[in-house]
């Protein structure tokens, strides 16, 4: 499966947005086309200010359903991550609200800025590997990014 030209315009369209208005906390953005043949984005988020991933670099991944804009994009953290709502091993984060009431109007900008706030302020009453992986304190979050997200 390739993707659409719909589907190419409207990430292309976001992605003009996302030059002309940047995010802070997101560098080195790239398109390209997975295994797959679908359009994947890759990119370095920051760690938010004042919480446990403060000066951390976090490498991400961002694919795009055959659906997409009407299913919601799927994004996973290459770098490894400590935090309740993203899985240790694969990086996909869940408990995100964004994905829950997705609509086709959403923008990845807009993506990007629920999955940042995502790390600064994590759901612990839905965790994911809770039984497997039960320390994803602060505390234990702090080591992580000190371990695995220095630098770009």
């Amino acid at each position: 499966m390739t993707a659409t030209n719909r589907q190419v315009q409207r990430i292309q369209r976001d992605l003009t947005t996302l030059e002309q208005h940047p995010l802070n906390f997101i560098q080195n953005l790239a398109l390209s086309v997975n295994d797959g043949g679908l359009q994947q984005i890759t990119g370095v988020m920051l760690g938010p200010e004042n919480s446990p991933y403060t000066g951390g670099y976090f490498r991400f991944a961002m694919s795009f359903p055959q659906e997409y804009p009407f299913k919601p994009p799927n994004i996973a953290f290459v770098t490894a991550i400590c935090h309740p709502n993203i899985h240790s091993g694969t990086g996909e984060t869940s408990d995100n609200r964004i994905f829950t009431s997705w609509a086709p109007k959403i923008t990845i900008s807009e993506v990007l800025e629920s999955i940042h706030l995502l790390l600064s302020s994590p759901n612990y009453d839905t965790p994911i590997e809770a039984e497997t992986m039960p320390d994803k304190s602060p505390q234990k979050a702090r080591e992580w990014t000190l371990a695995f997200a220095q630098g770009p």
